[in-house]
């Protein structure tokens, strides 16, 4: 089984256009398999860490067999409420395809999450499928353009990147230190 993502986004070029340096934290919400966490995992090396969430029991146990040893730490969970997680811990927050399927209203409950959990300056990351139509993919009232994501998040937009055939990635900076 792999993630729905997997082999249709450009892992490399999501990682390149993400500065990601050795030593910083990434948190993957919603990792599914956990293939990019594993990219990731190599891109903040041994001194890094990285945190992959999901609320699907099957995949983070499955991820959790294949990660022993490494700088990975799974987590089951709910990625609107991370507690066991600390303030200001992350550098990165990297949610995948998972935006358009909050309802509405746990947007914003996701967004003040990642605003607790990212570092002043720190990057929020949001890849999704295009508001067009495509072959596969939500409801087209499900999904989020670029700019839809811009209005929504409460974090200053830095880029958006085409990272597939049919999916963008929006970064976000996060100017809050509360």
């Amino acid at each position: 089984m792999r993630k729905f993502t997997e082999g249709l986004v450009d892992p490399q070029l999501i990682v390149s256009s993400l500065n990601i340096k050795q030593g910083q934290t990434i948190i993957d919400a919603g990792c599914g398999t956990g293939y990019m966490a594993k990219i990731f995992s190599q891109a903040v090396s041994a001194s890094g860490k990285v945190y992959a969430v999901d609320r699907d029991s099957y995949f983070i146990g499955k991820l959790a067999d294949e990660i022993k040893g490494t700088n990975i730490e799974v987590i089951r969970g709910d990625i609107t409420k991370l507690d066991q997680l600390p303030d200001h811990s992350a550098d990165h927050l990297y949610v995948s395809t998972v935006i358009h399927s909050l309802p509405r209203n746990t947007l914003a409950d996701f967004i003040q999450e990642a605003k607790r959990l990212l570092k002043f300056d720190a990057q929020l990351t949001i890849v999704e499928i295009e508001k067009k139509e495509t072959p596969f993919g939500p409801a087209m009232e499900n999904r989020y353009s670029p700019e839809d994501l811009i209005q929504r998040v409460s974090m200053v937009p830095m880029k958006t990147v085409k990272v597939g055939e049919y999916f963008y990635m929006q970064v976000f900076q996060n100017t809050s230190e509360s």
